[in-house]
């Protein structure tokens, strides 16, 4: 793999935590690092390399502060799915404004899910309601109803899939089909197809949903 030049933080793309889905770019990247900071299961994917590992947190400020007592020496930042697509990477870069980050691509979980399902994706909205309101889908609603809104919803915390089937099911599409994908890549993966009131019946972990595709 080339070398950028002055680059000593590599975000890296791990897909979705599995092995089989992990590229080679990806394992070229760690096994450069001399610092690997990741999830659990981001970790566990590199176990057998002997070096220093970090367990990411929701705590920022620490992860801050910890990037910059080992600020120089070889590090990856191991982050689910793709950099580019609700990752860490542009919080990483207002850290350090004006430095060189390298970023290793990795399969996202929207690329799962059409792959899953196979169907195209350049027509789809991409929303994250990590941290929002469901309210977030409510300029959709007239294309739902209408049936032309191509959405791919990434949920977690709060806005878990029975928020946005009951979100759905209070705006009057309740019977609206809904395909959700949880824990994609992995071996406990489930592809279901429901009716939004379903749904909202239904305790799953985050998962992507998905609107509007049969």
């Amino acid at each position: 793999m080339a070398e950028q030049r002055g680059s000593w933080l590599t975000v890296v793309g791990i897909g979705p935590g599995s092995p089989a889905y992990l590229t080679p770019a990806a394992r070229e990247a760690a096994e450069q690092a001399k610092v690997l900071i990741g999830g659990k299961r981001a970790l566990a994917l590199f176990k057998d390399l002997p070096v220093v590992k970090y367990r990411l947190t929701g705590d920022l400020e620490s992860l801050a502060a910890y990037l910059k007592k080992i600020y120089g020496q070889p590090t990856a930042v191991l982050v689910s799915g793709d950099p580019g697509f609700y990752s860490l990477l542009p919080w990483l870069k207002r850290q350090f404004p004006g430095e060189e980050i390298r970023v290793i691509p990795g399969i996202s979980s929207m690329q799962m899910a059409f792959a899953r399902l196979g169907a195209t994706w350049e027509e789809a909205t991409f929303l994250s309601l990590h941290g929002r309101e469901t309210d977030l889908l409510k300029p959709f609603l007239p294309a739902l109803h209408q049936g032309t809104a191509r959405l791919v919803l990434l949920t977690g915390g709060r806005n878990s899939p029975a928020a946005v089937g009951r979100y759905l099911a209070t705006h009057g599409l309740g019977e609206y089909p809904v395909w959700v994908g949880v824990e994609l890549g992995s071996d406990t993966e489930r592809c279901l197809w429901l009716q939004a009131s379903e749904l909202a019946g239904l305790d799953l972990p985050e998962a992507v949903v998905v609107l509007g595709y049969d």
